[in-house]
């Protein structure tokens, strides 16, 4: 497999606003596993079945980004789940 297109667990903070939607779509569309977080709970859920329908590949982590220790969690939980994590993107 092309390392270049190896599919990569990617977390987005911030990704229930803003960039954070589009930026999870593309990514998602991509191949890539998405772990969303982001304080719109319902919009992550919205989301992350929006992206599983299109048979993409996420799920969703409710955090502050504001807060060092949620943030610490999410990726804790990211890589407790997934073993890795190869990019973090903060849209937050």
């Amino acid at each position: 497999m092309n390392p270049a297109t190896h599919p990569k667990v990617i977390l987005i903070a911030g990704a229930s606003r803003g960039n954070g939607p589009a930026t999870a779509r593309h990514l998602a569309a991509q191949g890539h596993h998405l772990v969303l977080g982001g304080r719109g709970a319902q919009r992550l859920q919205g989301l992350v079945r929006e992206i599983r329908q299109a048979g993409g590949s996420a799920e969703w982590y409710a955090l502050d980004v504001n807060e060092p220790a949620q943030m610490r969690e999410f990726l804790a939980f990211a890589e407790d789940v997934h073993k890795r994590i190869d990019v973090v993107i903060n849209h937050a």
